[in-house]
């Protein structure tokens, strides 16, 4: 069937014939030489301009380094982006394992998901999409015992109160939870802002007035928000007070205008549904406080169990099912948050992906 399919792309005369079809522009050159080797001179090979109206019907190929190319299967889970629209594929590259990290934390979690993530890359084929998960796991294991050293954990507390771990920066625990929040939602703001950010691009690119006044009025109003909050807070000096008042007041008229009447009601909608963005990163910090929290009942409930053998057993029982579900739930959030939050900012869909012509 395709190949009767691609038959229709065909043109020919006694003569002569045509073939029109589609092709990544980094193929072209080795298309060209190889026609040119094997039929010499008698096949010409010319690029052909994409007409506006032919743009959606362009296939998107995926043009990224070998180390990047199991999160283009996190970004095809989503969608395949529009042609001409942004890849997403190296900001999930940096972002999915750093939060993923995060939220893990740990040296032992992390190095014997790292051992795990290994074999299983060895188990299946290469390019599937457990293959993929594996790599990606392999990249978040190593920012789980980065992380692990800076909160001072091996087995949650099991580092500090029985090896004398120390944490590098501050532990998850105690009088430094709030600290730990407060570092999830400044994670949240600066991907939120970055996500803007490239929305405004991708509008100045297609020439959107409205959508880009939108974005500018966004980006101005968060921004003004969250100086605000933190002149209110002590955090900045009250010389900043006015300036971000006028910043949200400038963004607020942004967000309105555009959209007419109805903009009184849809901007102040979008300015709250964007700080529910950056909140929804505080999930970074409480999925690590529950690994932490389950590992601190592994310990206790095996010092309670009477017997060094059955508090072994206990805490293994324990431990192996913190460190499923810190193999689960953080992928899980990880990509949630990579797709709710940041690609809603910026990332048009709706493409769909460039598949050769071949006969296996």
């Amino acid at each position: 069937l395709d190949a009767l399919a691609t038959q229709s792309r065909f043109g020919a005369t006694d003569y002569t014939f045509v073939v029109v079809g589609w092709l990544p522009h980094r193929d072209f050159a080795q298309l060209r030489e190889t026609l040119a080797r094997e039929v010499g001179g008698q096949v010409v090979v010319d690029v052909v301009d994409t007409a506006p109206e032919e743009e959606r019907l362009a296939p998107v190929a995926f043009d990224n380094p070998a180390v990047l190319k199991p999160f283009e299967s996190m970004v095809r889970l989503m969608d395949i982006p529009a042609y001409g629209a942004l890849d997403p594929t190296p900001l999930v590259a940096v972002f999915l394992p750093l939060f993923f990290g995060l939220m893990l934390g740990d040296i032992a979690y992390g190095a014997l998901l790292l051992a795990i993530a290994l074999i299983l890359k060895r188990l299946v084929a290469r390019g599937s999409m457990i293959g993929d998960i594996a790599q990606i796991w392999v990249y978040g294991a190593l920012w789980a015992i980065f992380f692990g050293v800076l909160f001072g954990e091996f087995l949650g507390p099991v580092g500090g109160r029985v090896f004398g771990l120390r944490p590098l920066w501050m532990p998850r625990e105690g009088e430094y939870i709030l600290a730990l929040f407060l570092f999830a939602i400044a994670l949240g703001a600066v991907q939120v802002v970055l996500g803007i950010c490239l929305g405004l691009w991708e509008a100045w690119r297609a020439r959107e007035r409205r959508e880009l006044l939108s974005k500018l009025g966004v980006l101005l109003a968060l921004i003004g928000l969250m100086l605000l909050v933190g002149a209110l807070a002590g955090y900045l000096p009250p010389s900043f007070f006015t300036p971000t008042l006028v910043a949200i007041l400038v963004g607020m008229v942004l967000l309105i205008v555009p959209a007419g009447p109805l903009g009184l009601l849809l901007g102040p909608l979008e300015l709250v549904e964007r700080v529910g963005n950056v909140l929804s990163y505080l999930r970074i910090a409480a999925i690590g406080l529950s690994s932490l929290y389950l590992a601190l009942v592994a310990m206790e409930m095996s010092s309670l169990a009477g017997s060094i053998v059955l508090g072994g057993i206990v805490a293994l029982l324990l431990h192996t099912l913190n460190l499923a579900l810190s193999m689960l739930s953080p992928t899980i959030q990880s990509l949630r948050l990579q797709y709710v939050e940041f690609f809603g900012q910026f990332y048009h869909g709706g493409g769909h992906e460039y598949r050769p012509f071949r006969l296996d």
